[in-house]
């Protein structure tokens, strides 16, 4: 039995709304777009679903509003230090 092909990660789904909604794909390449995304979903706290439509329908406003809003913050955060050179610094 492999469960965790029935359950995923609701932030994951969100943030893609969200860098399809701006637009990351033509301005970034491949590569920093990956970055990206690991960045920010690791600043997020994974909600863990079954079926997204499940969720959508017992979010409030104010819930979906938060979260956007964690979303947004969280990839301006994980465009600084892509930009920062952090990622791409030597390791110890």
């Amino acid at each position: 039995m492999y469960l965790d092909e029935d359950i995923k990660n609701f932030m994951e789904t969100l943030v893609e709304e969200e860098f399809s909604a701006q637009s990351l794909n033509k301005a970034y390449d491949h590569e920093y777009l990956q970055d990206l995304f690991c960045i920010t979903l690791n600043q997020l706290k994974p909600h863990y679903v079954r079926n997204t439509i499940d969720v959508r329908i017992n979010f409030t406003s104010a819930e979906r509003s938060d979260i956007s809003k964690k979303i947004a913050v969280a990839i301006n955060e994980g465009h600084k230090i892509l930009n920062s050179g952090r990622r791409s610094a030597e390791r110890d």
